[in-house]
């Protein structure tokens, strides 16, 4: 099963932030972890249950990706993005 992953405004305007070699990470993650097992990676920082909102540090690629999982309707939604210097 793939999960269809969208942005929010919010991240939507940080990717806009991050280099070129993190928005490639983003978008490998994006396309990899998060449309395959996204409540398998990363981990809750706030909520309960299957829409709580969790992130994923892609230490690598120096940048933190948060999102919620609707399993209901098999979608990701990417709320904010950060880049670490």
């Amino acid at each position: 099963m793939s999960y269809k992953v969208t942005y929010l405004p919010d991240a939507r305007r940080g990717i806009g932030a991050l280099t070129q070699a993190q928005r490639h990470a983003v978008m490998a993650a994006e396309r990899g972890v998060l449309a395959t097992r996204p409540n398998q990676v990363g981990e809750v920082i706030e909520g309960r249950g299957p829409n709580a909102l969790r992130r994923l540090v892609l230490e690598k690629a120096r940048v933190s990706i948060g999102y919620r999982v609707y399993e209901a309707v098999v979608h990701v939604e990417i709320v904010w993005l950060i880049g670490h210097p």
